[in-house]
């Protein structure tokens, strides 16, 4: 059986409320191997309404770049070496953010390698620069934030036999695509306790809905269809409720 995190056993209550001129926003979220960009390629392809993968322009990263100096300064404080990847991540959530708020229209927005990805690879590869009250603060305002951006998170799963031959057959180039099953197992552990804390963190009342689906019982367009079935009262049913402010 696979390992998960314990938080992916919550119900699915409290979501916020969407404010009807935007659309759903929606991160498939899991370890490698678990069908990410699979599952995104086929949801696009069945629903053309669902804008998966969206970039951030280059001006966009500008913008976002010239407001993120005093986060920078924030995050090496105390300083313990420089964060230049922790930095970079924290401008690409920056940029992302900015991009969503732009979005409008009733389709859906869907990430792959979204805010989840990003805060869950921040914890996985921190070392002790992230431990410092600067990191703390960025960290609790960023997961706060994207709580109130994101309406689903998608928790894709599959036994780690069945990770680790994909990982070991996967057509994308992966840093243990020829390692030893050992540390395919230490790998996929520390990302399942990264990803465990940031869905514990954001998926709270008035956070975004969590649902978990099986990789490895069916095809892709299997579990596509099976995800686009539970979407579809979302995307039908306007909130009764305004969006809470941002």
């Amino acid at each position: 059986m696979a390992r998960r995190p314990t938080v992916l056993s919550a119900p699915d209550v409290t979501a916020q409320a969407r404010a009807p001129e935007r659309p759903l926003v929606i991160e498939l979220a899991g370890v490698a191997g678990a069908g990410k960009s699979t599952i995104a390629n086929a949801l696009a392809r069945l629903d053309p309404e669902i804008r998966a993968r969206p970039r951030v322009s280059g001006p966009s990263y500008l913008a976002s770049l010239a407001a993120l100096v005093p986060t920078a300064v924030g995050l090496h404080w105390p300083f313990h070496g420089l964060l230049a990847k922790e930095t970079k991540r924290a401008l690409r959530l920056h940029a992302l953010r900015r991009l969503v708020h732009r979005m409008t229209g009733r389709g859906a927005v869907l990430f792959d390698e979204g805010p989840v990805y990003m805060l869950a690879r921040t914890l996985a590869l921190g070392g002790r620069g992230i431990t410092t009250p600067g990191f703390a603060r960025w960290w609790r305002t960023t997961v706060a934030e994207w709580a109130t951006v994101l309406d689903v998170v998608v928790w894709l799963e599959a036994p780690d036999d069945v990770l680790a031959t994909r990982i070991h057959t996967r057509l994308q180039p992966h840093p243990l695509q020829n390692a030893h099953d050992r540390a395919v197992d230490v790998f996929l552990s520390a990302y399942r306790a990264a990803f465990g804390r940031v869905l514990a963190e954001l998926c709270v009342p008035r956070g975004p809905r969590l649902w978990t689906f099986a990789t490895d019982r069916g095809s892709a367009d299997q579990t596509a269809r099976a995800v686009l079935a539970r979407l579809r009262p979302l995307r039908e049913t306007a909130p009764s409720v305004p969006e809470m402010a941002r």
